[in-house]
């Protein structure tokens, strides 16, 4: 990379920390920290929430499914359809639930339902089970940087790292909100500037279109129930798959539920999760068109496909095309943009992990803490997760 580039990374990753600091100015207990003082508005909500899910592994993964991966294409989608089906469930009986009993860790609810043990039971598999999998997109994330970037590995890992304890650590939830809601401008900023750049590589979107194979323009598979080998994309399997995945996410899992209870009012959670349910299909789409484009560009390119499959894997589609293919410039931009995709899984994760920690094993210990004290455990936590 250029040494502009280098620029535009650094100063981006200078004012992340920057927004921290700020954001976490008047904190003053866990819940500042943890549900930013119930302040938040449903729009910065519902586009944070949307950053988590749609971070960086999608940004590249998606795209080298869609285009380039053996048996893909814009079955991608199936998934999706069953979103709508999961908001309505969510909106109607499981947020009202949580933000009416006020509470900061979702697996309280438990307590109150059941007992203290269910309660402890369920959040430290909550712990075990978000650690190990925020590790492994971390390490997945950082694989591809490190190649756009043209840095060891371990360098990749330590700056996403780093720079996501250092503005969550003293900004909390609100740190975490206002950077995803950044970083999903600057996600659909590179999704536009690669789509750009591989319509003007591509000789133009009839070329595009003209070469497609029809399978990869197949979204819905009617006849498949994911019993056969090789056809696990069917229409019924994605329906009730995605259903269960995305209620049990959006609603069951406090890395996402956390920011729900942030809102101002039971309305503001619902209107958070109606914007993922409008916007998160839209995105997903987008990702879908990059990787047609890019996957044409590449299969175009004897060199370019050589290259990607070099690396063994067709993920490495949208990050050779960031190397080879983007100016000065804007590839300090597009890696700015996976940095930040990277970054939105990752912060939410970290402060939920810290929240559920304090709130279901730290606080019904230790009563008798200030809350100062409980705000500067907090803040330890999240350092240590």
């Amino acid at each position: 990379m250029h040494f502009i580039d280098w620029i535009i990374i650094t100063s981006y990753l200078v004012f992340l920390i920057s927004l921290g600091v700020y954001l976490g100015r008047k904190q003053k207990e866990t819940k500042d920290y943890f549900l930013g003082g119930k302040s938040l508005s449903w729009w910065s909500i519902g586009l944070s929430t949307m950053a988590t899910q749609l971070g960086a592994v999608s940004f590249i993964s998606a795209p080298a499914f869609v285009g380039l991966r053996e048996n893909g294409g814009l079955i991608w989608l199936g998934y999706e359809f069953a979103l709508p089906f999961a908001m309505i469930i969510l909106i109607w009986k499981v947020i009202p639930l949580f933000h009416n009993t006020g509470v900061v860790s979702i697996y309280e609810f438990l307590e109150l339902r059941f007992d203290v043990k269910t309660r402890k039971f369920i959040s430290l598999i909550f712990l075990l089970s978000r650690g190990f999998a925020t590790g492994i997109t971390i390490y997945a994330t950082a694989i591809v940087v490190a190649v756009v970037m043209k840095l060891d590995i371990y360098y990749t890992i330590f700056i996403i790292g780093a720079v996501s304890i250092a503005y969550d650590f003293f900004g909390g939830i609100k740190a975490v909100v206002y950077s995803d809601v950044i970083q999903m401008v600057l996600i659909f900023c590179g999704i536009f500037i690669c789509g750009a750049f591989g319509i003007y590589y591509a000789g133009g979107v009839d070329s595009i279109v003209s070469a497609l194979s029809p399978s990869r323009l197949t979204a819905v598979q009617f006849n498949h129930f994911g019993f056969e080998k090789g056809k696990d994309f069917g229409f019924l399997p994605l329906l009730f798959g995605g259903f269960f995945m995305y209620i049990s996410y959006y609603g069951f899992d406090q890395s996402q539920v956390q920011r729900e209870l942030s809102a101002r009012s039971l309305t503001d959670s619902r209107k958070s999760l109606l914007v993922n349910a409008f916007l998160r299909y839209p995105l997903v789409l987008l990702y879908c068109i990059l990787g047609l484009i890019i996957g044409y560009v590449a299969l175009q390119n004897p060199e370019f496909l050589q290259k990607v499959q070099s690396y063994g894997r067709a993920d490495y589609m949208i990050p050779v095309f960031i190397t080879d293919y983007l100016p000065t410039g804007l590839t300090g931009l597009i890696v700015v943009a996976i940095l930040a995709a990277s970054m939105s899984s990752l912060d939410s994760a970290l402060n939920s992990l810290s929240a559920s920690t304090m709130e279901d094993f730290i606080k019904p210990k230790y009563q008798n803490l200030s809350d100062k004290e409980l705000l500067l455990y907090s803040k330890i936590i999240t350092l240590l997760w």
